[in-house]
C-alpha cells in the first residue's frame, strides 16, 4: 500500500496524503466502509469540506450539503492536529521578507504553520552579508527587536532564530568582526558593540550554514571538519544547516560525534531533498541521516521555506525517514515540547 504522509479527521471521514513519489502526493478521502477516492483541488472531500493540496486537509471552505442546508463550519486551522504517529510537528527553519529573497510576512508564515498542524515554528531569517552590501546598525534593527514577537500566535509556539553564515575555515560566523559605535537612533555607545553579539542576544537558537563556499576552495577534509567542530562550540548555535547540500567533504563521524556530545542537532532540510531543485544533494543527505540513526544523533527539521505556502511541508523528509527507518526518538521536531527542551538543554532558558 502506498504510504500516507499525514491525516486529519472530519466527522467519520479521514483525509490523508497518499505518496506517489519522493515528494509527490495526492489527497485522498476515506469514508468508513467505502473505497478510497482521490480528492482534487476543486472537488468536495465530503458534504462539509473541500480539500486543497496546499492548505492541508479539512481547511477548505464549508459548502451546503445536497439538501441545501448549511454545512458544519470548518474548524480553525490552529485546532487541527495531525493524527498520532506523524513524525514532525515543528518547522525550525523558514524565512520572511527580511531575508530579501523571501516573499512572506512573519504572520503569513505563522498562519501557514497553523494550517499545516505545526505546534511550533522557528523563524530563522538570513544573517549574512548577502542582505546588504554595506553593514549599518540601522539595517539590522530586525534582529535587535525580536522580543516584540508574541510567544504564541494563532495557536503556534513561535521561536526567534536566525540562519547565520559560516564565513571562514576558523568557524567564525558573520558579524563577529563588525562593531558599531552608535545605536540605531544615533546615540553613542560607551564602547563598541559587536553585531554578532547583538543579533544573537535575542535569538533562542541559531542555525549555522555555509552559503558562499569561496573560502573553502582548496581546503582539506581536515580543515572543513575542524571548521564545523569550531562552529558547534558557539553557545548560540543549535543546528548545522543543510550540510548535505554544500558538497563539502568532512569527516562525518567526527562532526556527528561532536553534535551528539554538545546536545545539538543536524538539520534535515526539505529544500535539499527535493530532487528537481537540489539535484545531487539527496544522496549525501540520505547518507547523513542514515549515519545519524546509527550513531544516535538527533536531527531537526526545516522546510527552509522562502514563501509561506511551503511552511510546514515535510513530504520529502517523511519519505526519507521512512526509507531509512529513522528512529522517532531521534526526531527533535516530533513535537513542541521536545524541541523546546533541546533548545533549553543546549543553550539555556528562553526569554519570555
Amino acid at each position: 500500500m502506498t504510504p500516507r504522509t499525514s491525516g486529519n479527521t472530519c466527522g467519520d471521514c479521514i483525509f490523508f496524503g497518499e505518496r506517489t513519489g519522493i515528494v509527490r502526493t495526492r489527497n485522498v478521502c476515506e469514508r468508513p466502509g467505502e473505497k478510497l477516492r482521490a480528492v482534487e483541488k476543486d472537488t468536495a472531500a465530503c458534504d462539509a469540506y473541500q480539500a486543497s493540496p496546499r492548505t492541508s486537509f479539512g481547511l477548505g471552505q464549508p459548502r451546503a450539503n445536497a439538501a441545501g442546508s448549511a454545512a458544519v463550519p470548518a474548524p480553525a486551522a490552529s485546532a487541527l492536529r495531525p493524527t498520532p504517529g506523524r513524525q514532525i510537528l515543528c518547522d525550525t527553519h523558514c524565512h520572511t521578507l527580511f531575508s530579501r529573497h523571501a516573499y512572506s510576512t512573519l504572520e503569513e508564515d505563522v498562519r501557514a504553520a497553523a494550517a499545516q498542524g505545526m505546534e511550533l515554528l522557528g523563524v530563522t531569517d538570513h544573517y549574512s552579508s548577502m542582505l546588504f552590501s554595506q553593514q549599518t546598525i540601522q539595517d539590522w534593527q530586525y534582529f535587535l527587536n525580536l522580543w516584540a514577537w508574541p510567544r504564541r500566535w494563532h495557536g503556534v509556539r513561535l521561536l526567534r532564530g536566525c540562519e547565520a553564515d559560516i564565513i571562514d575555515l576558523d568557524g567564525n560566523i558573520f558579524g563577529h568582526d563588525i562593531f558599531f559605535d552608535k545605536g540605531s537612533n544615533g546615540s553613542a555607545y560607551r564602547h563598541p558593540h559587536s553585531l554578532k553579539k547583538m543579533a544573537f542576544a535575542q535569538c533562542d537558537y541559531v542555525i549555522a550554514s555555509v552559503h558562499n563556499k569561496d573560502f573553502t576552495e582548496g581546503a582539506s577534509r581536515e580543515q572543513i571538519t575542524r571548521m564545523y567542530l569550531r562552529v558547534l562550540e558557539d553557545p548560540k548555535v543549535l543546528i548545522l544547516g543543510h550540510v548535505g547540500r554544500t558538497g563539502l567533504d568532512f569527516d562525518l563521524d567526527t562532526v556527528l560525534g561532536a553534535v551528539k556530545e554538545h546536545g545539538k542537532l543536524i538539520e534535515v532540510n526539505e529544500s535539499s531533498l527535493i530532487a528537481q531543485k537540489r539535484a545531487g544533494s539527496y544522496k549525501r543527505c540520505r547518507q547523513i541521516v542514515e549515519r545519524c540513526a546509527e550513531l544516535g544523533v538527533s536531527v531537526s527539521f526545516g522546510s527552509d521555506a522562502h514563501v509561506s505556502s511551503l511552511v510546514g511541508h515535510h513530504e520529502a523528509a517523511d519519505a526519507l525517514f521512512d526509507e531509512v527507518h529513522f528512529p522517532q526518538e531521534l526526531v527533535a521536531c516530533r513535537d513542541a515540547a521536545t524541541f523546546a527542551g533541546v533548545v533549553e538543554s543546549a543553550i539555556g532558558p528562553m526569554a519570555e
